[in-house]
């Protein structure tokens, strides 16, 4: 008898546990985030060496199923590189405009995919990389994976890795073809509404 109450106890708090995982359609899901990343322009294929710097932003996930949500967001990003003594820094508000997928038995992994247009904010002639002007739009794909770790049924910590690649020409004059890759680590505080 003593068995059978402890696997009924036992079922009972899985079974709890398990319903506070599950995200209902029409929930949304905020997370401000700041983290560390790696950017590197490409002159026609060719890399720079990394600029390192920090990102920060808020996201929003508004879901669909238990399973699906759009992402999307505003981030401070700064991308660019080095280049001999040169660093090219130039500052972008991004806009991600993501599916994403939020899988495994507990759905705490998350993987996200789409576009992502950034508006430069820094207008400074310095900032151009070998003598191009940059464009103030470029837009890229990014794909990020991510893993959120329950503190109660409201709050949770988000760990994730973002990546970036642009794919639109970002030297106004169109002398080069420029672009920007990179990604970021992040840490963010999960806030469902």
């Amino acid at each position: 008898m003593r068995r059978i109450k402890l696997y009924v106890t036992t079922l009972f708090f899985i079974s709890i546990h398990l319903y506070s995982q599950i995200r209902e359609k029409n929930a949304i899901e905020l997370t401000p985030k700041i983290g560390i990343s790696a950017y590197k322009y490409y002159v026609s294929g060719n890399p720079s060496n990394s600029l390192h710097s920090i990102n920060f932003g808020i996201n929003a996930d508004y879901f669909l199923n238990e399973s699906w949500s759009l992402k999307t967001g505003l981030f401070y990003q700064k991308m660019g590189g080095k280049t001999g003594e040169s660093i090219f820094n130039v500052e972008y508000l991004n806009l991600p405009i993501n599916a994403n997928w939020h899988f495994g038995s507990t759905r705490k992994w998350n993987l996200n995919f789409g576009l992502t247009p950034s508006f430069k904010m820094n207008h400074s002639e310095n900032q151009n990389i070998l003598g191009a002007k940059i464009k103030n739009f470029q837009n890229g794909i990014n794909i990020g994976i991510g893993y959120k770790f329950e503190i109660t049924k409201r709050i949770g910590i988000l760990l994730d890795y973002q990546f970036f690649s642009g794919v639109t020409n970002i030297d106004e004059d169109e002398i080069y073809d420029l672009k920007n890759k990179g990604g970021n680590l992040n840490i963010g505080t999960v806030l469902k509404l």
